[in-house]
């Protein structure tokens, strides 16, 4: 298992960098496209990515200081149109993305291995270990770069 959380571990790193390298490059018009009615802008995705970190952050500390801890879900949409995704700066998005998983990387080097069968339960999954959770967040920054130059492709045609 311990060669499992390193691979994932440098997955979930790996992301930001993968990401503000695009990000740095792109024009206002490419950050406010959206290519449909459905989809979100990449400032919009930035902004998800920034506070789906921050309560990942939260949730991960809940489980390693509390016994089974409750952990809530949210309305993303919701969150994208009441919180003003599309008004927001997406460098502030990028850099707190980068600076929260700086730091969950460094907590999660320092971990022991029982760390990562600790448990929350949450609202709508039901238990989830941490070790869930790490798989399930190394994979959101890559699927986002994805939708990230879905996104750039859809405004160049």
């Amino acid at each position: 298992m311990q060669n499992e959380i390193s691979q994932l571990l440098e997955k979930y790193i790996s992301a930001y960098p993968k990401i503000k390298g695009v990000v740095d490059k792109l024009t206002e018009e490419e950050i406010n496209f959206i290519p449909s009615s459905n989809k979100w802008s990449i400032r919009q995705i930035l902004h998800h990515l920034c506070d789906t970190e921050m309560m990942l952050t939260t949730r991960v500390f809940r489980i390693l200081t509390e016994d089974n801890p409750p952990l809530q879900a949210y309305d993303q949409n919701k969150w994208a149109v009441e919180l003003g995704y599309d008004k927001l700066d997406p460098q502030v998005a990028i850099l707190t993305f980068g600076l929260l998983r700086q730091r969950m990387y460094q907590l999660y080097m320092t971990l022991p291995d029982s760390a990562w069968q600790r448990k929350g339960i949450h609202s709508e999954r039901g238990e989830i270990t941490l070790f869930d959770m790490l798989k399930t967040y190394a994979n959101h920054g890559e699927s986002h770069l994805e939708q990230i130059n879905k996104n750039l492709t859809a405004y160049k045609s």
